[in-house]
């Protein structure tokens, strides 16, 4: 690995530009593995996510679903709450993952417990919702993104399930 002062930079030559044209004006092809901006008359690479529906309702569901979700991740919640909001294997998941870390309360050590400070949902589909949020826990900023889907019960009522977890 180099170190800072190693680096060299190549050199980069700007053509002179005469007065009556612009180097704005012609259209900038992007270079290999370079993802463009949205240029104007350009469609973009990357779709923008899409609310669809009535997204608020899901924007507070999701956030009142990550707040419980990283006070169990930094062991001021029982695991056990979140089994109904959540599909097996990533309950299952979320078990093999706490237990190899083996979290102890913190509530008596610290004034102030881990909690949500975003979050940004994007609607996959009608019944599919991607989450993604920074928690702060301790001084330290950590991400989080799950999946939500509406799954039916066996009751037949629509209720939103945590379907994947991914945690840093």
């Amino acid at each position: 690995m180099k170190t800072a002062t190693q680096l060299v930079a190549p050199e980069v030559t700007v053509p002179f530009v005469g007065p009556s044209s612009s180097p704005f004006d012609d259209p900038v092809e992007p270079s290999a593995g370079q993802i463009p901006l949205p240029f104007p008359g350009m469609t973009p690479v990357l779709p923008a996510p899409v609310e669809r529906g009535d997204a608020r309702v899901i924007r507070e569901r999701a956030a009142r679903f990550m707040q419980a979700l990283v006070e169990v991740l930094s062991g001021e919640r029982p695991l056990r709450q979140m089994a109904a909001w959540m599909a097996p294997d990533v309950y299952a998941q979320l078990t093999a993952r706490l237990t190899v870390h083996a979290r102890v309360p913190l509530r008596a050590r610290s004034g102030r417990g881990a909690r949500i400070v975003s979050v940004h949902v994007a609607m996959v589909h009608d019944e599919a919702a991607e989450i993604a949020g920074r928690m702060v826990h301790r001084g330290r900023s950590r991400a989080i993104a799950v999946r939500l889907e509406l799954q039916t019960t066996h009751r037949g009522d629509q209720v939103w399930k945590c379907t994947a977890l991914v945690w840093a």
